[in-house]
């Protein structure tokens, strides 16, 4: 079985059972191999060898039970790294990546006048900025920032596998140094590291970001069988409304404002549909709070700005 014969056979099993039935025999061969994407589409000649095909013929089994490409492989990309992920994390998402690009910006001053906010000038007093990544899963968010800024995160989730996860991929991408991982509740082990350092904080900045559980079990049942069989429940759902994280979050934030820095940037990520609840949310507890909606690359409204 050459290449090109190996693509059409997968993307005929997988039609039925995957809207990107050629994208993902594509990324399966390519797993299968042990070789990029792109040397597959330069090679449709090349004959797999039997164990190539045996392995390439079980990766398609399973994605034709629906099984996400990411957990057959065992990698997502995300902001142009790989992060390892199993069931244990919520598999990284693009839209994420706003809130990634969000929170980048937030942690320079202002553009100056005639810059573009995607033409910050590193070369401005930046501050001593900390990221806070709430519900860090594969470590994605937080890991993405340390490795982009510089800067360093705390990065927090209340499971152990998922930090073990998380922890890997920031030894994998050369970033351990710069990212604490926490064990807790939300927002409860970067208060606790604000209470031990006191006065003595050399933070000027926090800025915390969020993509936290937000649907509810009504709209999960609703998702493909990728998600709703394959993802971890806990990462997905929130409470009857899909706000119960965030409201606790924003809750434990204005319990302990006193202990954190003059300036708080907060970014969350949320369905479309939650617009107007989620900022509700936030200016119920912090009133003077000004939040913004940011959009995502579909148009619709993905992650919600504010300072605090």
């Amino acid at each position: 079985m050459t290449v090109f014969e190996a693509l059409q056979w997968a993307s005929g099993k997988l039609k039925p059972h995957a809207e990107s039935a050629m994208l993902d025999a594509e990324v399966l061969l390519g797993h299968a191999l042990g070789l990029p994407k792109a040397w597959v589409f330069s090679h449709f000649e090349y004959e797999l060898k039997p164990y190539e095909a045996d392995r390439f013929a079980s990766s398609v089994a399973r994605r034709m039970k629906r099984e996400p490409v990411a957990h057959i492989i065992g990698q997502k990309e995300f902001y142009g790294r790989k992060f390892r992920v199993t069931p244990a994390t919520l598999i990284p998402r693009p839209e994420t990546e706003l809130l990634v690009e969000h929170a980048l910006r937030a942690s320079y001053p202002s553009p100056l006048e005639g810059e573009g906010m995607g033409e910050v000038s590193r070369d401005k007093d930046m501050g001593d900025v900390l990221f806070a990544d709430i519900g860090t899963g594969s470590g994605a968010i937080a890991i993405s920032l340390a490795a982009e800024s510089g800067f360093p995160a705390v990065a927090t989730d209340v499971s152990r596998e998922a930090l073990a996860v998380a922890k890997s991929n920031a030894e994998a991408l050369g970033v351990s140094d710069k990212v604490d991982f926490r064990l807790g509740n939300l927002l409860e082990p970067v208060t606790a590291i604000f209470k031990k350092l006191g006065d003595a904080s050399p933070v000027t900045h926090l800025v915390i970001c969020a993509n936290l559980p937000y649907l509810t079990a009504e709209q999960v049942a609703c998702t493909d069988a990728d998600v709703k069989d394959f993802e971890p429940h806990s990462a997905l759902v929130a409470g009857e409304d899909g706000l119960s994280c965030y409201w606790q979050l924003f809750r434990q934030l204005k319990q302990n404002r006193g202990l954190f820095p003059a300036r708080v940037t907060a970014l969350i990520e949320i369905d479309p549909s939650q617009r107007d609840k989620a900022v509700a949310l936030i200016t119920h507890d912090f009133p003077a709070a000004k939040p913004e909606v940011l959009k995502d690359l579909a148009g619709l409204d993905r992650v919600i700005f504010a300072d605090l």
